[in-house]
């Protein structure tokens, strides 16, 4: 899609949210999604914790212990993965030189969202990262280093402990709150990106 064709989808996809509600606008790129969230998170109001009732903050502590125990379950996939493919990296005899992996979860709305559509993807949020750790001694951040409290304490529901998923939606993805309650399934993906590394060419 060209940029002015998707700044006007961007556009009048906000203007049909009311400036409230958002998702994924499937006639737009994953990026194109993503930057329409940030300009989206410049003008919508915030919610503060205060503002959360007793239920919606138990409900958010739900979360954040689904994706606790996602990442518990997930962490030694990813690492079998990655040894693997480093295995073939050191193998003289293998074509593959290089390798990205990453992981992608897929937020999706509850069927009882404003937004929700039948015929709709009904993305919410779609987060996508390398950032998880291969080494028992590097495990004090990331995707699976969930004996490690990654709350930002000036906007913590209660100083309860966060793990790394739960942080990176209300902290480095554009979402508030609300939004999270919005939640009704995620989807989890591995991607592997197999190379050969630069190869010369012989005259």
């Amino acid at each position: 899609m060209r940029h002015c064709e998707a700044q006007s989808a961007i556009k009048i996809y906000q203007k049909s949210m009311h400036g409230v509600y958002m998702k994924f606008n499937y006639k737009l790129s994953r990026n194109e999604n993503i930057d329409a969230w940030q300009e989206h998170s410049f003008t919508a109001p915030r919610t503060q914790t205060s503002e959360l009732s007793a239920d919606e903050k138990a409900w958010l502590l739900k979360l954040n212990e689904t994706l606790r125990q996602l990442e518990d379950k997930f962490l030694p996939i990813l690492d079998a993965k990655y040894t693997e493919l480093q295995t073939r990296v050191d193998d003289p005899l293998d074509w593959m030189n290089e390798f990205n992996l990453e992981y992608v979860i897929t937020f999706y709305l509850r069927e009882d969202d404003p937004e929700h559509e039948d015929e709709d993807d009904n993305i919410l949020m779609e987060f996508q990262s390398s950032h998880f750790v291969h080494e028992e001694r590097e495990r004090d951040w990331g995707f699976g280093a969930t004996h490690i409290d990654h709350a930002v304490s000036v906007i913590c529901l209660a100083g309860e402990r966060h793990c790394y998923t739960f942080h990176q939606l209300y902290d480095n993805c554009p979402l508030d709150w609300r939004d999270l309650l919005r939640i009704g399934n995620l989807y989890v993906e591995l991607k592997i990106d197999e190379q050969s590394g630069m190869l010369p060419v012989s005259c």
